[in-house]
């Protein structure tokens, strides 16, 4: 299980961070309107570590715990070290923090380590229902297959 999750952690992390650089790159790293893309990028390897997982370990096939576990593990592995990136990038970014201060209500509270802090349990919400949710999904195609 540990070897699936950093498998497929390092990659979320490393998908988090070049997508957050290319926008960065492209001028748009305020625009938290792209944070959907960031979704599709965590639940693309959640499903493909949930899916390794139960394909790996049939015996816990109907278990959907094992599965949900699987999927947020992974998903700690990539969130947590990009948090840290996002909190270090926005220290060194002063202009780009300032931005997010002033597009967000709650701007006033707003400093690397918060927004780190936002962008950290924001993901570790979807890993579970994303979790839950892609191990049905897993669990359905292999009943049909």
């Amino acid at each position: 299980m540990k070897h699936l999750a950093f498998k497929y952690g390092i990659r979320m992390f490393a998908g988090f961070t070049l997508f957050f650089l290319l926008m960065h790159l492209l001028g748009q790293s305020q625009n938290s309107n792209l944070r959907i893309f960031n979704g599709i990028i965590h639940m693309g390897f959640m499903y493909l570590a949930i899916k390794e997982y139960k394909s790996s370990f049939p015996n816990a096939a109907d278990n959907y715990l094992n599965g949900v576990a699987m999927g947020f593990y992974a998903s700690i592995i990539g969130i947590l070290p990009f948090a840290i990136f996002l909190m270090i990038f926005l220290d060194q970014t002063p202009h780009l923090m300032a931005e997010f201060k002033q597009e967000m209500p709650i701007g006033d509270y707003l400093n690397p380590v918060t927004a780190s802090v936002f962008v950290l349990v924001e993901g570790l919400i979807v890993s579970l229902i994303g979790g839950y949710v892609l191990t049905r999904i897993v669990l359905m195609n292999q009943a049909k297959a």
